[in-house]
């Protein structure tokens, strides 16, 4: 079994990456999806999450409001550390669980947007950074997540740039054009990896 991570700048198309190769029939742990989990009332990340950053991040519901717990660590460090510390481990056990339970199969994937922020480079066999045009992520956070092109271009400038993050990659795909021509590329991927 091959362990393979996919990471890449906000907007980039990780997700779409993600979904072409599960249409592919390869199996891809999503980290952001599971994180999800973390916040529900059930979990016990719940009141850990509600203990360090107050009952502001709740919802009318009390359920917590992902919106505003990234509206509060997006310019506090420390806040951003504090929430990394909570959910980094389950979501990082989760996903060394999902790799046992596809042992058999030859390539696995794991969606992981903070893959070279939480220093799990050398965990994977191989790293494919997913990368486009600044502009191309702008329009992208302006159509798909309603972002003004402020709040999309202050995300994209909080990431780490895209030269660090080539540093740890294997594999760079670039992702400007159309989903058509990112399949193309998947498909050609996938014969590089069987090879190897």
């Amino acid at each position: 079994m091959k362990k393979i991570g996919i990471t890449g700048t906000i907007g980039a198309g990780k997700s779409t990456v993600s979904i072409l190769l599960r249409r592919r029939g390869k199996p891809v742990f999503d980290c952001d999806q599971y994180s999800r989990i973390l916040y529900q009332k059930t979990n016990p990340c719940y009141a850990k999450m509600v203990e360090a950053f107050s009952e502001d991040i709740l919802d009318e519901f009390g359920e917590i409001d992902r919106k505003k717990v990234a509206a509060l660590v997006f310019n506090d460090e420390e806040k951003r550390k504090t929430l990394n510390i909570l959910t980094h481990t389950p979501v990082v056990a989760a996903m060394k669980k999902f790799f046992e339970n596809h042992e058999k199969d030859g390539l696995v994937f794991a969606e992981v947007p903070l893959l070279v922020e939480s220093g799990l480079s050398d965990y994977f066999d191989e790293v494919i950074l997913v990368t486009c045009e600044d502009e191309t992520a702008i329009q992208r956070m302006m159509e798909d997540r309603d972002y003004t092109r402020e709040e999309a271009q202050r995300r994209l400038r909080s990431q780490i740039p895209v030269e660090e993050q080539k540093k740890h990659a294997t594999i760079v795909m670039d992702n400007n054009g159309s989903i058509k021509e990112l399949d193309r590329k998947i498909a050609g991927l996938l014969k590089d990896l069987e090879k190897k």
